[in-house]
């Protein structure tokens, strides 16, 4: 018979793992993405079939209002592209995203502070 200060000289002994095998894994991130992806795709093709029976738009005008989607996005795109080989314009972006950055920057401090009970100072 083993006794209790025997047991716990041989747990005081044993190593543990790393990670801890016992232990589930941290979810991975990129996988709830995939996931999430995955499940939109599937609600989209839900949302078109249903759309395309007796009652909606006939599969065939639903297709070519996705094309003309598609269509308006390759020329804003095309848009976009002719727009932002400009200096200017690319310079006013820049400038503009800073400014977001700084003004997301200030609400997730405030957020923060707030959350510590420290109310920013105005």
């Amino acid at each position: 018979m083993v006794g209790a200060k025997q047991l716990v000289g041989t747990i005081e002994e044993v190593k543990t793992h790393e990670p801890d095998p016992t232990r589930e894994s941290e979810p991975d991130p990129w996988e709830e993405v995939h996931h999430q992806v995955g499940e939109l795709g599937d609600r989209l093709k839900q949302t078109y079939r249903k759309a395309a029976d007796e009652t909606g738009p006939s599969e065939e005008e639903i297709r070519q209002a996705f094309a003309t989607l598609a269509g308006a996005w390759e020329q804003i795109s095309s848009s976009l592209s002719t727009v932002l080989e400009d200096p200017a314009v690319r310079r006013r972006l820049k400038l503009t995203a800073a400014s977001l950055a700084e003004a997301l920057g200030d609400t997730i401090g405030g957020v923060a502070r707030e959350m510590q009970g420290d109310p920013e100072e105005e």
